[in-house]
């Protein structure tokens, strides 16, 4: 699993053999004990482990030596000291050892993912179950489908006044919606229109698709047959109406982070609130990340997200080989488990991949 990092400005300074291996075997056993308890971590607690073969006095050294290089703070002057963003970087890049997951995590995934085909339940059991297995914020993210390749595209009527639009893309990815329609139009009518849609359409982007059909609403035939113009213009409402003009972004959890020790102060739980419930700003950082490949970490002072909400994130892109068509990630305080959430990610966003990949080999069978 390859795990892509964030940016420190500081980060390309140090490599992994810069630090003597006394510093890195303490910068590690800190990071762990922090993550683990929550308190700040003393020489003496270190010594008594039994891990360094050390008296307290000489680890109390290696930890000032590490505060001066900016791994390590010290939140009272007599409290231990808990690991900066540098340090949680550094621990990330080089010390870090991935958690395998268990065979009951792996199938609990597998059995999620496998129980729909479509997006909007997708997102939502993904990011359920992503964060009930890391207690953190779980979150599935899908941009704009307006680049989605249709392969078919069906109107199917529920009532007088309903219609199901049902897209099905290149990559088994399907899409559908129940619309509310103003005239009654029966079911030969849309199965028709359904035809001639997919017979002209199929393998446009739906962009692409729309801006065909304004091109077919002021043509020639459309001009002359009436009913024809209104057909294509409730099939370009229906399209419109059905794909998002927004990003879809699912997020879990939310009370597992409110509930974390670092969310208690009330400012920092007002802030973690308002971005779970505009998710905007949320939605633009994960856009950026869209961009990057593997598993990408952002901790604290890393983006101008994450040091704002005094938080990190640890997502991973899914979606068939070359074609990504979204992010699952975690959410949570910089003191996370870095180790287990990295595979957790991944394997989830794996998951999701074999499911559209089979899917759309079934769709081409």
């Amino acid at each position: 699993m390859a795990i892509r990092t964030g940016q420190l400005p500081q980060k390309s300074a140090l490599r992994i053999e810069d630090l003597e291996p006394r510093f890195r075997d303490v910068l590690r056993e800190i990071v762990l004990e922090y993550v683990s308890s929550g308190e700040p971590i003393s020489s003496r607690s270190l010594a008594k482990s039994g891990r360094f073969g050390l008296s307290p006095a000489t680890l109390r050294n290696v930890m000032a030596d590490l505060e001066d290089l900016g791994f390590l703070h010290q939140p009272h002057t007599s409290a231990g000291r808990i690991p900066t963003d540098r340090g949680y970087r550094y621990f990330i890049d080089y010390l870090m050892r991935s958690r395998r997951l268990s065979q009951l995590e792996r199938e609990q995934i597998d059995d999620e993912v496998s129980r729909t085909d479509e997006v909007d339940e997708m997102m939502q059991h993904a990011s359920r179950l992503l964060s009930r297995l890391s207690d953190q914020v779980g979150m599935v993210f899908m941009p704009k489908l307006n680049q989605l390749v249709m392969r078919s595209i069906d109107f199917i009527p529920v009532s007088e006044t309903k219609v199901m639009c049902v897209i099905v893309g290149t990559n088994g990815v399907v899409v559908n919606r129940i619309l509310e329609v103003p005239a009654v139009r029966g079911r030969e009518e849309l199965e028709r229109i359904s035809r001639y849609l997919t017979a002209e359409f199929a393998g446009s982007a739906l962009e692409s698709f729309l801006e065909a059909l304004r091109l077919v609403v002021s043509g020639e035939r459309a001009r002359e047959d009436r009913d024809w113009r209104e057909s294509i213009e409730f099939s370009m409402n229906a399209v419109e109406e059905v794909v998002p003009v927004d990003e879809e972004l699912c997020v879990e959890g939310a009370i597992s982070v409110i509930r974390k020790p670092e969310f208690a102060e009330g400012r920092a739980l007002n802030k973690i609130a308002v971005v779970l419930e505009h998710k905007r700003e949320l939605a633009a950082i994960l856009g950026e990340l869209l961009l990057g490949g593997g598993t990408q970490i952002l901790v604290g002072s890393e983006s101008s997200f994450t040091r704002a909400h005094n938080a990190s994130l640890v997502v991973t892109r899914y979606g068939p080989a070359g074609r990504p068509l979204g992010l699952v990630g975690i959410l949570g305080p910089t003191r996370m488990e870095y180790a287990r959430m990295a595979p957790l990610a991944d394997y989830l966003a794996r998951a999701l991949s074999r499911k559209i990949e089979e899917t759309e080999q079934e769709n081409e069978s």
